[in-house]
């Protein structure tokens, strides 16, 4: 299979589905991510450019992916940009990389261009539909990224429900750790969401949902067979 991860920031990737690109990767999936702000303009003590694009591909090679894209749509301004072009250059890598699934953020992110991205992500999802000879996208999944999806106020928007769970082991944890630890001055102590005994707590919790001691969840928009009925 053909997997695009689509993020808004860098560290989303890991944050959001680390453990299970790890996993997908492990089984031969070919996995790439797509990252709309590459340069993370705003983030407190941001590093210096060189030291951001090391910290990408650290934590690429963290989660063993296949290749990241990195846009420079501005960071934490998504909502200025016109949403056709943030649709075109999901759509571009769509049909670059011939993607047939999709994991992206959730729409009610407390971070608003987390809610871009998923609302151009839905969009761009219907290219098949439009353009001969983009493979049929099968799958389409919302994931969680602690420290903005929990963290979105209830009654605002339609919250997270976990309906996929990928089951991960304790490397696909140690990889999901390393790829965020990965970007400088990202993790934080506990009792942070982004500290890693809460990110393996999550993922604790997130397996006890489902009868594993590990897992990830996801909020599956639509697709046939899920992912953990592919012998993951």
């Amino acid at each position: 299979m053909n997997i695009l991860i689509v993020v808004a920031h860098p560290d989303d990737e890991g944050l959001g589905a680390g453990g299970t690109i790890h996993r997908l990767a492990k089984a031969g999936h070919n996995v790439d991510c797509c990252i709309l702000s590459g340069s993370v303009d705003a983030r407190a003590q941001r590093p210096k450019s060189a030291e951001l694009q090391e910290d990408i591909q650290t934590a690429r090679r963290a989660l063993g992916y296949r290749n990241v894209v990195l846009g420079d749509f501005p960071n934490i301004q998504f909502n200025t940009v016109p949403h056709l072009h943030l649709v075109q250059f999901i759509e571009t890598h769509i049909e670059a990389f011939s993607s047939q699934v999709i994991f992206t953020h959730h729409p009610s992110d407390l971070n608003n261009d987390h809610t871009q991205t998923a609302r151009a992500c839905l969009a761009a999802s219907r290219l098949w539909q439009r353009r001969e000879n983009v493979p049929r996208l099968q799958e389409l999944y919302f994931m969680e990224i602690q420290s903005s999806t929990e963290w979105a106020f209830p009654g605002h928007n339609v919250p997270f429900e976990a309906n996929t769970f990928i089951e991960l082991d304790e490397s696909d944890i140690e990889a999901k750790i390393a790829s965020v630890d990965a970007y400088r001055k990202v993790m934080r102590p506990v009792p942070h969401p982004r500290s890693s005994e809460n990110m393996t707590a999550l993922t604790r919790f997130r397996g006890s949902q489902a009868g594993y001691i590990y897992a990830e969840a996801f909020q599956r928009v639509f697709g046939g067979l899920n992912l953990t009925e592919r012998g993951l």
